[in-house]
């Protein structure tokens, strides 16, 4: 796995404060070691540390008081990583929205390309990366699982200067992905929509309905923007 497909080590950081928040280790008002200490605690570097304690800061769970130090601001079993999905979006609100435009004019045309000149292996690769995100409740597994879906449709349509391409920006898909996945595992009924409109792109492919397959994949990732502008609000 490459290191663009590992969990970033601030958000291993964050983590880390929020199990010691709900547990009751961490407790509110209480003030959070130096920088350097926290590094060390970790074993990562301080920019890192930083990184985790803005986030932290900007979703209020923390409060970094000028020559004073970081505070911690409540110790309520709030989820965390929702807040902190929301401020992602917030900061980074126009790449996420100028990435799914990308992505909906390329892999709509991938998929009907695939579902032109996908050969027997190239179907077989989509299946499995299918049944992975279906089986797994795993979710660094799910979400790379997600991603090597899109990835195996693009090399499906076997135009190599057009996957070399999506390639290219299989990090910031992921960012994506990631994002919109934690929203659409909140509930079980989420899951089963999002998982049978990765099934119907695979089945229009597999029959080689190319058409339908480009619709599907355009109505995919539009539905990916909606969700996203829903929880930015």
């Amino acid at each position: 796995m490459t290191s663009a497909n590992k969990q970033k080590v601030y958000e291993i950081i964050i983590q880390k404060i929020q199990t010691e928040i709900t547990a009751g280790i961490l407790e509110a008002g209480e003030k959070l070691p130096p920088e350097r200490e926290l590094a060390v605690k970790y074993g990562v570097s301080r920019t890192s540390i930083r990184e985790a304690l803005r986030l932290l800061e900007l979703s209020d769970f923390v409060e970094i008081r000028p020559g004073d130090g970081t505070f911690i601001k409540t110790n309520e079993q709030q989820t965390i990583q929702q807040q902190l999905t929301s401020v992602a979006l917030k900061t980074d609100q126009t790449t996420l929205y100028e990435m799914l435009e990308l992505r909906l004019i390329l892999e709509s045309q991938c998929a009907a390309l695939a579902a032109l000149r996908a050969t027997g292996q190239d179907i077989e690769k989509i299946a499995r990366t299918l049944e992975a995100m279906k089986n797994t409740d795993d979710e660094e597994i799910g979400i790379q699982a997600d991603l090597d879906f899109h990835m195996a449709i693009a090399a499906a349509a076997n135009n190599s200067v057009l996957a070399q391409l999506i390639s290219s920006f299989a990090s910031h898909m992921r960012s994506t992905i990631e994002v919109t996945r934690k929203h659409r595992l909140s509930s079980k009924e989420n899951f089963a929509r999002t998982l049978e409109e990765h099934r119907a792109i695979f089945i229009a492919i597999s029959r080689g309905e190319s058409d339908r397959a480009k619709v599907l994949m355009e109505d995919h990732i539009r539905t990916i923007r909606q969700e996203l502008s829903e929880l930015t609000i």
